[in-house]
């Protein structure tokens, strides 16, 4: 296929703001390195435009520097099941080095920035970068993690608390990134957030309803205020499903 990332020669101004600067610029894949073939800075990625197509050979790995994206696969009945959202900072395309394809496809939900890393050059540098490839595996770990963690909601949560861990874990993941933990936008659509949910989209927006009603959180829009954290952690910590607005979805 033919790819819509382009490749610059020297690395971006934003690699000063990149939680992985510390690694792969004192490795030598960085600006003023002599060898810059390691780490490429790409264009700009369109909303909706794929990084990554499920079924493709590992080439590169990409490191999300701005936007945000999504991960799924597409069934045997030709279903599409989201897996994963990405912020600034993931990593996107590890699942495939264990076979060396791509598991799932990753689209761009807004204009976003990547790097990329070619994986053959990853793997040669990876004696004398040790540091690079320890920020790897553990990108991959959390990848993993964050799958299992998302595997037991769907399984033992009720559909308001999942909805409200949700919420909280978007909350968290862009205050690590030095966004507000209680004012942000969803570049998800509610089809999109439903679809990971494994909810029906109607149920989603209840969900939204419900919980502004509650006070724990003000909606406008794509924009959520958490207003009461604590509500909302209650909410995600119902596994019983027991309250009438957790049975439906």
């Amino acid at each position: 296929m033919t790819s819509n990332i382009i490749d610059f020669p020297k690395a971006s101004v934003t690699c000063a703001i990149c939680p992985w600067a510390r690694s792969c610029v004192a490795e030598g894949f960085g600006p003023g390195s002599e060898d810059t073939s390691a780490q490429r800075c790409a264009a700009p990625t369109k909303r909706g435009q794929h990084i990554i197509r499920q079924g493709d050979t590992l080439e590169h790995l990409y490191v999300l520097r701005s936007g945000s994206a999504k991960s799924y696969f597409d069934s045997s009945d030709g279903l599409e099941q989201i897996v994963a959202f990405h912020y600034p900072g993931d990593l996107l395309g590890f699942d495939a080095i264990g076979d060396g394809t791509h598991q799932t496809s990753v689209v761009a939900l807004e204009t976003a920035a990547l790097c990329r890393v070619p994986y053959t050059e990853l793997e040669q540098s990876m004696p004398e970068s040790p540091k690079l490839w320890n920020e790897v595996m553990r990108a991959g770990a959390r990848q993993m993690r964050d799958k299992n963690v998302h595997a037991l909601m769907l399984g033992q949560k009720s559909a308001a608390a999942r909805f409200a861990s949700f919420l909280l874990d978007v909350s968290a993941r862009l205050a690590a990134r030095g966004c507000s933990r209680s004012e942000f936008n969803l570049s998800m659509p509610r089809q999109d957030i439903a679809n990971y949910l494994s909810l029906a989209v109607e149920t989603v927006s209840r969900l939204f309803g419900e919980l502004q009603a509650s006070g724990a959180i003000n909606v406008e829009r794509r924009f959520v205020q958490i207003s009461c954290f604590d509500t909302l952690r209650d909410v995600a910590g119902d596994a019983s499903g027991g309250s009438s607005r957790a049975k439906s979805g």
